[in-house]
């Protein structure tokens, strides 16, 4: 387990020398198709028209333009009773991640017009009413009309506003919008970073000073703890930032991300990575935190070797890593008879949460595609195919937007939300688009 920023910064230097043997040049989130270059080229017309329509049906008629908020700015988060989109207090997460995705489908060049007008919404949005002028950064949360109610600052958030504003600026070419992804990144530098252990505080007053009350409420994880699920996305946040920059700090940070996602946060025995430890990054020992979150670990897998591409690395060492860890999240999360993963289970059992998020089947929609294509193994091939089919049947809602939660045999539950301050067209939206490339002819 690493203790120290020392030894977080040698071993990343150790193993960027170390890693060889498989090319990782189209790795998904470097702006390319997803899959591994090893010779095995899935390509499945009809898999990807299947995408396409997905897509266009389910997510950009769904939220384009109907949750764009036209009278107050940025973005409109929840349903009313009759499933029409409605004020309410907006979140930086939600808020950052729609206009990560609008940003995205206006780069692809679809309905690129208006993608991009929504886009801009979201971005001034940000902008004028979530950014801290006085100490930097972006507030957690504002009223609909964009007044701060919680003006705490927490990485997970800000991690998505460096990923929306990096991807923003490739749609826009406004060269504004990637200078404000570099100065947030230097913000989280000078009061997040942790030199002492490494990686990252995670919450913070407006002023920048940590939050240590554990009566405090909170969004992610435990107060005063380090998660595994923030160091992910701060990963997948800088990994973008990086190859639009080049920047040596970002790049150093990036590195000492992977070994945090890899190996840091790995459990000891298991094939899977735990979500709550210490400022030291010593382990959580509680009943709640020693589990295995299936969805969390294959998006991890796939986004670690995505980092690793951004870096130049090739890498058979984080080959086998990303294996066993798909691995482990199949053979105790998957579920053979319908298709799709559970949510949650006990280390080295089979899962006992057997709920299916939207989330969870869309990153196993990417992580089984990669892995496909690294491996030429067609197991992962048969079980993207099976997902996918879950997803069409049972997680899309007929009325629009995906069921954020079904059952195992997809019925629906107590859950029937289908947008929320945590549910947006990010997880679906961006497997969606880097699957239907992957598999176009």
């Amino acid at each position: 387990m690493i203790q120290m920023h020392a030894s977080l910064n040698s071993l990343a230097t150790h193993i960027s020398h170390l890693v060889c043997g498989l090319c990782l040049g189209s790795c998904v989130l470097a702006q390319q198709p997803a899959g591994i270059s090893t010779g095995v080229d899935w390509k499945d017309a009809a898999l990807a028209q299947r995408c396409e329509k997905l897509l266009a049906n389910s997510l950009v008629d769904f939220y384009l333009p109907n949750c764009v908020d036209a009278e107050q700015g940025g973005y409109l988060e929840v349903l009313d009773d009759q499933g029409n989109f409605t004020g309410s207090d907006k979140f930086l997460t939600l808020q950052a991640r729609q206009l990560w995705f609008f940003s995205l489908l206006a780069q692809r060049g679809i309905q690129t017009e208006a993608s991009l007008a929504a886009a801009k919404q979201g971005y001034d949005f940000l902008c004028r009413k979530f950014y801290d002028i006085n100490h930097g950064g972006y507030f957690a949360k504002t009223s609909r009309d964009g007044q701060p109610v919680d003006r705490r600052k927490h990485v997970y958030p800000n991690a998505f506003v460096i990923y929306a504003f990096v991807e923003y600026f490739r749609a826009s070419q406004d060269d504004e919008a990637l200078l404000r992804a570099k100065q947030l990144f230097e913000t989280l530098e000078i009061h997040c970073y942790d030199h002492e252990f490494g990686g990252y505080r995670e919450f913070f007053y407006e002023n920048w000073q940590p939050i240590v009350d554990p009566t405090e409420s909170g969004y992610i994880g435990a107060i005063n703890t380090k998660t595994y699920n923030s160091h992910l996305h701060l990963l997948e946040a800088f990994t973008q930032l990086y190859l639009e920059t080049q920047d040596e700090l970002v790049a150093s940070r990036l590195r000492e991300l992977i070994l945090i996602n890899s190996l840091t946060v790995k459990h000891p025995d298991y094939a899977c990575n735990i979500d709550g430890w210490n400022n030291d990054w010593s382990m959580i020992e509680s009943d709640r935190n020693l589990r295995a979150s299936y969805g969390h670990d294959v998006e991890c897998a796939w986004l670690v070797l995505a980092a690793a591409d951004a870096l130049g690395w090739q890498s058979a060492m984080l080959r086998s890593w990303a294996k066993s860890t798909c691995d482990h999240a199949i053979r105790y999360g998957y579920d053979s008879k319908h298709g799709g993963f559970f949510y949650t289970g006990p280390l080295g059992k089979n899962s006992d949460d057997r709920k299916k998020e939207w989330w969870t089947q869309t990153e196993a929609l990417v992580a089984m595609a990669t892995m496909y294509e690294m491996t030429g193994d067609r197991r992962y091939q048969e079980i993207f195919t099976k997902t996918f089919d879950f997803i069409e049947e049972y997680q899309v809602a007929p009325q629009g937007g995906w069921w954020a939660t079904v059952n195992e045999d997809g019925s629906l539950g107590g859950n029937r939300s289908r947008t929320s301050m945590w549910q947006g067209a990010y997880h679906n939206g961006r497997a969606l688009i880097l699957c239907g490339q992957l598999l176009q002819p």
